[in-house]
C-alpha cells in the first residue's frame, strides 16, 4: 500500500503532463486500461446491433407495403380490356419497361398480356411486330 501512496504524486505530474498532449492520453488508455477499451468495443458493438435490427425491421415493414403495392398493381393491370385499349399507345421502351416491371415482381402472365396487346399496333420493324395470322400463305400465294 505504501508503494501505491509514493507512486501518486508520479501519476498525477503524468497525468496533467498527458492532460495537455489529448493524442498521447488517447494512446496510453487502452495500454493502462484494457478492461475499459474492452467494454467500450463492445458498447459499440452493441449499439451497431442493436442500429442493424432497427433498419432491417424498418426495411422489412417498407418492402412488405411495397410486395403489396405491386401486387395490387398487377391485379388492376391483368386486365385484357385494359390491356387492349392502352397497349397500342405506349412506345417500345415503355411497354418493355412496364413488363420488366411485372416479370420483376412475378407476374409473368402479366407482363406478355400488355406486350402482346401492345404488339398490335406496333408497324413492321418495330420491336414488338408480329405479323398478322394469315400474312404467311398470302406471301407464298404471291
Amino acid at each position: 500500500m505504501n508503494a501505491f501512496k509514493r507512486l501518486t504524486p508520479a501519476f498525477t505530474a503524468a497525468k496533467s503532463l498527458l492532460g495537455r498532449m489529448p493524442a498521447a492520453w488517447a494512446r496510453l488508455r487502452p495500454v493502462l486500461n484494457p478492461w475499459g477499451t474492452l467494454r467500450t468495443e463492445r458498447l459499440a458493438a452493441v449499439e451497431c446491433m442493436t442500429l442493424a435490427y432497427e433498419i432491417v425491421r424498418i426495411s422489412e415493414a417498407e418492402l412488405s407495403g411495397y410486395r403489396q403495392a405491386a401486387e395490387d398493381l398487377a391485379t388492376l393491370f391483368n386486365d385484357g380490356m385494359l390491356a387492349d385499349h392502352l397497349g397500342e399507345r405506349f412506345t417500345c421502351g415503355e411497354i418493355e419497361e412496364i413488363a420488366s416491371f411485372f416479370r420483376a415482381v412475378d407476374h409473368p402472365a402479366v407482363a406478355a398480356l400488355w406486350v402482346e396487346c401492345h404488339a398490335q399496333g406496333d408497324d413492321e420493324g418495330d420491336l414488338h411486330y408480329a405479323a398478322p395470322a394469315g400474312s404467311d400463305e398470302l406471301t407464298l400465294a404471291a
